[in-house]
């Protein structure tokens, strides 16, 4: 196996951020400034004080219009997430080739219309992609009043190409609509296969279904194949989603465990894992609820997580090792793992009508080529169960196929499936609650929170202004000295660690926060 990775210069969204706020700040200011001193003492020294007061103005007025667009460009970057329209041509073909077209097209627009200067890559890209957008626009016209019948202008030719008759030809269209390619077999997909797969959804998304549908169907397939399961989340609800199915479960409610504890459970598990893998010629690894012990792993600067991935995708092949590592964000750094791990995993992501919101900010993930948030709502009306998903082997979105629902409740409906008996899971559900009190936070998350404290409960605060809402400069300020404004992953993982508390809500562009 060889080390060629195709993404192997996309960076983190930070990385991005810091290029671009380092560029927004290089204007040459100071050699223009010398350059007028130098210009306007030369002009003295050879008698000629006129030219050289009138180079030395020239030079210093530059200079003063470059440090005022400083401002605005940082604004830019910082505020707006601006960060192509500052890029040179190598960066700027990777940041395309990591982001897509689109978002690429949407940032140089936006810094347009403010009115700054773009680099002059991404200027002559943008009008090049202009020229194309505008032939395209022009075709599907034409094609389109063909199809409609209606009469186009006639051309004058030559008439040496005029004089020879053409045959007419009254052309059909017929557009054809098939369901085929917005639904798919997500578990077969899954299952034909076994691949090292990384599924990603919000809470209630349906990450434990397919995850439940998914494994019986690889005991079906697969008889011989092992599953070994490590779960971060002890909810007595969901124990039918892997009751007789897994053959080892190492489970661990994470939410309530010092970080400490859940570095120490994990390597155990992963020891055992490994014993276990060896015993019987390999096994699936799945890592439910990876978010959480992922927070808490990179909390106890615990890298067994990343280790486990990168030796499973890269060398498990050969000795029947596959894992799918189940998440809740796609951004690798808040799920306690890097790039390295995470890109070689299929992506499966799952969203539902009442998060689509969120996947906005899913946009900059480096698993995604590009997406249409109006067409997965499309896809996501169109199912039988109000969910899309998303498959990384063809890079589409779906409509996603009703699944079976293993589990005891219903969270769609919020209410217990058939004869549950509510009072047992209740009482083994009391155990989970109590312990929530007693949740240990992070030293940072812990200083946001007492800062929320001493505001009014329910009052949003924006680190970053957005279309609809402005930033809070005292929140920024405060972030800020902690650390944590321009540490995208470090904020996200305060936030994620705050919310799974039920400290706080977050607002659905995931740049404000408010105390419940």
């Amino acid at each position: 196996m060889t080390n060629f990775d195709p993404q192997g210069d996309f960076k983190d969204i930070e990385h991005w951020e810091l290029i671009a706020e380092r560029k927004a700040s290089n204007t040459g200011m100071a050699a223009s400034i010398i350059g007028g001193v130098l210009a306007g003492g030369a002009g003295i020294a050879f008698g000629v004080e006129l030219l050289g007061g009138i180079a030395a103005v020239w030079c210093i007025k530059s200079a003063w219009d470059a440090s005022k667009n400083i401002g605005k460009r940082l604004r830019l970057v910082r505020d707006c997430g601006c960060n192509a329209f500052l890029l040179d041509e190598d960066q700027f073909r990777t940041y395309v080739k990591q982001f897509g077209e689109e978002t690429v097209i949407e940032e140089l627009s936006f810094a347009k219309e403010t009115g700054v200067e773009l680099s002059p890559f991404a200027e002559s890209w943008f009008r090049t992609c202009n020229k194309q957008l505008k032939g395209y626009s022009e075709q599907m016209a034409l094609t389109q009043s063909v199809a409609l019948g209606v009469q186009q202008p006639v051309l004058s030719v030559p008439n040496k190409i005029a004089s020879v008759p053409e045959p007419f030809v009254q052309t059909q269209v017929d557009v054809w609509s098939s369901t085929d390619d917005k639904e798919i077999d997500i578990v077969g997909e899954m299952t034909d296969r076994i691949s090292n797969i990384f599924i990603v959804g919000l809470g209630g998304s349906g990450k434990g279904m397919l995850l439940a549908n998914a494994l019986r169907e690889v005991k079906r397939k697969h008889p011989d194949k092992k599953i070994f399961l490590v779960n971060g989340k002890v909810d007595p609800k969901e124990s039918g989603y892997f009751e007789g199915i897994v053959d080892v479960e190492k489970p661990l409610h994470c939410e309530s465990a010092k970080p400490q504890t859940v570095a120490a459970w994990f390597e155990a598990a992963m020891f055992d894992y490994d014993a276990f893998a060896v015993e019987n010629n390999g096994a699936l690894l799945v890592i439910d609820e990876g978010t959480i012990i992922g927070a808490r792993l990179k909390t106890a600067k615990c890298t067994t997580l990343t280790d486990k991935l990168i030796g499973i995708t890269s060398c498990g092949g050969s000795s029947g090792k596959n894992v799918w590592f189940v998440a809740q964000t796609p951004f690798v750094g808040a799920n306690g793992s890097d790039t390295s791990g995470i890109s070689q995993l299929t992506p499966i992501v799952l969203v539902t009508s009442n998060n689509l919101s969120v996947v906005d900010s899913w946009k900059r993930a480096s698993l995604f080529k590009k997406f249409d948030t109006e067409e997965i709502a499309e896809l996501v009306d169109q199912s039988e169960c109000n969910r899309a998903v998303y498959f990384g082997k063809t890079a589409q979105w779906y409509s996603l196929p009703k699944l079976t629902n293993y589990s005891a409740f219903n969270r769609d409906k919020g209410e217990y499936i058939g004869d549950v008996k509510f009072a047992d899971i209740q009482n083994q559900d009391t155990v989970i609650q109590s312990t929530i009190a007693a949740i240990e936070l992070s030293e940072n998350a812990q200083k946001v929170l007492d800062w929320l404290e001493n505001k009014e409960a329910g009052q949003w605060f924006y680190y970053r202004s957005s279309l609809y809402n402005k930033r809070d400069n005292a929140f920024a300020m405060m972030l800020s000295r902690l650390g944590l404004l321009n540490n995208e992953s470090a904020l996200e993982d305060v936030f994620l660690e705050l919310l799974e508390a039920e400290n706080i809500d977050i607002s659905d562009d995931g740049l404000g926060i408010k105390l419940l």
